[in-house]
């Protein structure tokens, strides 16, 4: 009588469960839903609205279009729904299946032993803020130095970037952006790394926080992957990986990219000669 009760237990709590086994493209072709991450405030890559899209930036962009793509691939309509997420915990809603596509990401060696990677999709180049009090360096070299204390959001690329490139710099790590701006404003650190879309974005917003920004030689930039969990199926990595290559082979991916800039109320002619995504 007790084995068959935990029997009948054990059934309720895998009907409740997500079905974790269920390979993404057949969920997704079950459901006719897809399910991307967004980010609530880190303009532009992500951005919460409210409004009919809820989410803007071209992180959101990218990911539209990519289940666009999908659907006539599949041959059915699809519909786009959204999961807030951070960089703190995208690995893990990924994992969970809360979210079945976050559409940029760098594909890191620890992101890739948990979960399936495809890209990459696009590339950016990272620029360095200086505080009112701090000076603009023209080289990455000229940062490592124990003279130098950057302000960086825990997760992201740019942050292993200078623990890897930049050993003697020191680093404060925040949970949001605007804890990292407010650590330059205070004095507290010199400098912030962002991609430079970002870059030109929390310099707009907050001009009287910094004393310039500048684009280090030799240039430095870190592609973006989608990441997706690993189903055992690879379908879904399979579309994305192609899809991928293809919108950066023709470029189609830029008008994505600089549509979400726009989104955020970004000048896109601030963004310097030359630069490639």
């Amino acid at each position: 009588m007790t084995i068959r009760l935990a029997a009948i237990a054990t059934l309720a709590i895998t009907a409740a469960t997500p079905a974790l086994s269920e390979a993404l493209w057949d969920k997704i072709e079950r459901t006719g839903e897809v399910v991307c991450g967004g980010i609530h405030a880190y303009k532009p890559t992500s951005f919460y609205t409210g409004g009919e899209l809820e989410y803007e930036g071209y992180g959101p962009n990218v990911c539209r279009q990519m289940v666009a793509d999908l659907s006539e691939e599949m041959g059915k309509p699809l519909t786009v729904k959204w999961h807030e997420t951070t960089w703190q915990s995208v690995v893990l809603d990924l994992q969970a299946g809360r979210i079945d596509i976050f559409p940029g990401m760098t594909a890191t060696e620890q992101r890739k032993q948990a979960l399936d990677m495809a890209g990459p999709l696009y590339r950016m180049t990272d620029c360095v803020l200086a505080g009112r009090n701090a000076e603009t360096r023209p080289e990455w070299a000229d940062y490592n130095s124990d003279d130098a204390t950057f302000a960086m959001v825990t997760g992201t690329a740019q942050t292993q970037f200078i623990q890897n490139d930049l050993p003697d710099a020191n680093i404060m790590t925040l949970k949001e952006i605007s804890e990292s701006v407010m650590a330059i404003q205070s004095g507290r650190a010199d400098y912030l790394v962002q991609e430079l879309p970002i870059c030109l974005q929390t310099y707009s917003t907050a001009p009287q926080a910094f004393s310039g920004y500048t684009v280090p030689t030799p240039e430095h930039g870190i592609p973006a992957a989608a990441g997706l969990r690993k189903d055992g199926d690879g379908r879904l990595r399979d579309f994305i990986q192609a899809w991928g290559e293809e919108k950066r082979a023709d470029q189609s991916i830029v008008p994505l990219l600089m549509e979400g800039f726009r989104q955020a109320g970004m000048d896109t002619s601030a963004i310097p000669e030359g630069i490639e995504f």
